[in-house]
């Protein structure tokens, strides 16, 4: 029985890993904030928050893009590798949104 319990145990974190297969390994960036305060954004922007919440954390921590400090140019050329990864889920109508929504969040912190 103990024997059970011992491979058991030492089985129950791979099995966790091996679930999280489609997430990006951690990454610096992870351990910042994880939400935005966009009550005071531009009402268009407002409504796409929800999007990148649910799109954006599907393979990696919301905390990743917030705290990737990329320009407007970068989210561009960034979004589009990320609507290629498979099971993304990220139609060309949500990329054009979520494109709109990291840009202006990029100005918004200085970007260009």
């Amino acid at each position: 029985m103990t024997r059970i319990l011992a491979t058991i145990l030492v089985a129950l974190p791979l099995l966790a890993a091996a679930g999280d297969s489609d997430r990006a390994p951690p990454d610096p960036r992870d351990n910042g904030p994880d939400r935005l305060d966009v009550s005071k954004w531009p009402v268009e922007h407002q409504k796409r928050y929800p999007l990148f919440e649910t799109k954006c954390s599907k393979c990696h921590p919301l905390a990743r893009a917030i705290n990737a400090h990329f320009s407007g140019a970068d989210w561009k050329r960034y979004s589009k590798r990320m609507i290629r990864r498979p099971n993304s889920g990220i139609n060309e109508e949500q990329a054009v949104e979520l494109y709109q929504f990291l840009a202006y969040f990029a100005s918004a912190q200085g970007g260009k």
